[in-house]
């Protein structure tokens, strides 16, 4: 039989409502890394708070959000500031407040947080020319 060594993480972790509050900007710190535990891996990252450096689990949807604003490597988030949004939500068939960050600038929006233009980032402004124009094809 092939075991695996178990990683934990030592350190303070951040609390709500402590810690880190609604609409805080805190900073991220670390590039994180992937801690393996009872229900599955967590990307955890060190971050700034209103009471000093603390550890704290994102979340997917929250990593989503970063890779808008940031890109997809983690030492590009190093110093950069993020908003925090506590939202409650239904988890496991309880009201329980969840932890989203983004960018600092991004609102809320229809369809979850989204830049302050309301486009998506992957939005490009790519002009069409129609067959009434006076641009020469």
């Amino acid at each position: 039989m092939k075991v695996q060594k178990k990683v934990s993480i030592q350190g303070d972790w951040a609390k709500k409502g402590e810690d880190i509050k609604n609409e805080d900007i805190i900073t991220i710190k670390d590039s994180g890394q992937i801690v393996s535990g009872d229900y599955g891996d967590r990307c955890v990252f060190k971050v700034e708070t209103r009471n000093g450096e603390k550890l704290l689990t994102f979340n997917q949807t929250s990593i989503n959000y970063l890779i808008d604003a940031y890109g997809d490597e983690t030492s590009h988030w190093v110093g950069k500031e993020v908003k925090v949004w506590i939202i409650k939500s239904m988890i496991g068939g309880k009201l329980k407040d969840v932890i989203y960050l983004t960018a600092p600038d991004w609102v809320e929006g229809e369809d979850g947080f989204v830049p302050p233009t309301g486009k998506k980032i992957e939005d490009k402004d790519i002009p069409v020319i129609n067959e009434e124009s006076d641009v020469p094809l």
